[in-house]
């Protein structure tokens, strides 16, 4: 079965994303309506183009990279780290993954003219008996994450899991839109402190964003394990 056939082609719509340092125009397809993996988010943007800038100034910055991205959605930061030339596993619920594949599906030519390689795999945070939690990656990349309760621990007992080497641990890039209501700005305030336990916190000064892709609302933390 072909991933269109998935959807009905009338639920979707394509979204052209450039990646103006190699020239390239990624098609993201999204959903019309729905709730959350189903269109491109602020903070997404804002990751993928913060990769491209770090790519103008280090043109090996992703080259042969081993990126995990969790809460993949449609897939913009990884299909945008695979056609800056890194290998990435986009990981998300089983019922994102379709639409996911989809994404990486219709960009694949793209990303393999630039040595790069995505693939989409299942992964349930909190899942320690995940086969991805077992591989070892150079970077982890998330946008937009944290916006339920539940998830809060399960994510960080995965990013924990994630950076268990000894000789190498990853370099996380996050981005989260703050949001205005109470729920969302305590979940992130619980999610910080939690994360902050375990991890070294950078918070990414906008001057050093991209240029049309950068907010006082969406915060970019650079993150490494203690």
């Amino acid at each position: 079965m072909s991933h269109r056939s998935t959807f009905q082609l009338n639920d979707l719509f394509p979204r052209e994303i450039d990646i103006e340092v190699c020239l390239k125009t990624l098609k993201i397809f999204q959903k019309l309506e729905g709730d959350v993996n189903c269109v491109v988010w602020d903070a997404s943007l804002v990751l993928a183009k913060y990769l491209e800038t770090m790519c103008q100034s280090k043109p090996d910055f992703l080259s042969g990279v081993r990126v995990l991205e969790l809460g993949s959605g449609l897939g913009v930061v990884g299909l945008t780290a695979a056609t800056l030339g890194a290998q990435v596993t986009l990981t998300d619920l089983p019922e994102a993954l379709p639409l996911l594949r989809l994404n990486i599906a219709e960009n694949k030519s793209k990303i393999g003219s630039m040595g790069g390689y995505a693939i989409a795999e299942s992964l349930v945070w909190g899942d320690t008996n995940s086969e991805i939690q077992k591989q070892e990656f150079d970077m982890i990349v998330m946008a937009d994450c944290v916006y339920y309760e539940d998830a809060i621990n399960p994510l960080i007992e995965t990013l924990k899991c994630l950076n268990n080497t000894i000789n190498k641990k990853p370099t996380i890039y996050l981005t989260q839109e703050l949001r205005d209501s109470d729920i969302q700005k305590k979940l992130w305030s619980v999610f910080y402190e939690k994360l902050s336990e375990f991890f070294f916190i950078e918070k990414i000064p906008e001057e050093q964003q991209h240029v049309n892709y950068r907010s006082s609302d969406i915060l970019l933390l650079k993150i490494i394990k203690k």
